[in-house]
Order: structure tokens, then sequence, then C-alpha cells
């Protein structure tokens, strides 16, 4: 029965961090002074909407991979937070790479590292990731100790 309950915590924070990196994707893109520019109320309801339908997305293109990395964690019981956030940042960046590298622009001559839409989503996944983790990663694997706990003791 823990695993079941297991089942739903997992798929709760994975809703949850993907609505964490889709606010930080919506929020990243937009320009600078958008506010301003539209009026404020009006835009507040738009950005709600694209908000939610980034999270989407981001939830459509990632649920595989996120699905064998939590597999991965909850099997060999891994909860630490910087593990989270670096796989979070990693799988964000690979998404984003994943269509070649003539499918984006190289980073310009002036000295960066990575494009500025790279930034946005490697910094999407890593918050993705720590939200993942303090919901359901730091306690990945518990439900397995859990059970052999009750048990009780073994006789020969």
């Amino acid at each position: 029965m823990t695993l079941i309950g297991r089942i739903f915590v997992v798929l709760f924070a994975f809703v949850m961090a993907s609505f964490a990196a889709g606010a930080v994707m919506t929020f990243g893109f937009l320009p600078p002074g958008w506010a301003e520019t539209f009026g404020w109320p009006g835009p507040v309801h738009s950005v709600a909407i694209v908000t939610a339908f980034t999270a989407f997305v981001v939830a459509g293109n990632m649920l595989l991979p996120a699905m064998l990395v939590i597999a991965i964690a909850e099997g060999f019981r891994l909860r630490s937070m910087l593990l989270y956030a670096i796989v979070g940042g990693a799988s964000g960046l690979v998404s984003y790479y994943g269509g070649g590298p003539g499918a984006h622009p190289e980073p310009s001559d002036i000295g960066l590292a990575l494009p500025r839409e790279a930034e946005i989503v490697a910094a999407a996944g890593i918050l993705a990731g720590l939200v993942y983790w303090a919901l359901a990663g730091r306690n990945a694997g518990r439900w397995r100790a859990s059970r052999g706990a009750d048990r009780g003791p073994v006789r020969p």
C-alpha cells in the first residue's frame, strides 16, 4: 500500500516540478519591461495561461526521461539535493540541444559559454529538480524500508 502512495507522491511532485520549470521558462523568455508594455492587469491572465501551457509542454517532453531517473533514484535510494539539481539542469540542456547542433544558434563570439536560451532552459531544469527533491526526492526509497520493518522478526 505504501508503494501506491509513493506513486501518487512522485506524480504530484513531477507535476509541480513541471509547473516550476514552466514558470522559469515563461518569465525567462519575457522581454524586459513586459508589464509596462502591455498595461498592468491585462497580461497577468495571459502569463498564467502561457505558464500552464509551457508546463504542459515541459511535462510532455520530460515524462519518460524523468520517470527513468526517478525509478533509478528510488531503486538506489538516491536522496542528494545536488544530484537532482544536476540531473534537472543536464536534462534541460539535453532537451534543448536535442535537435542537433544546427538547430540552435551558436554562442556569440564575446566569450559566452552558452546562449541565453540554453541558460534559461538549464535554470528551469535545475529548479524543477530542486522542486522534485523537496516534494519527493528527499524520501526516495524509504517506502521499501518501511515495508520490511512491518514484517516482524525472522524465525528459523
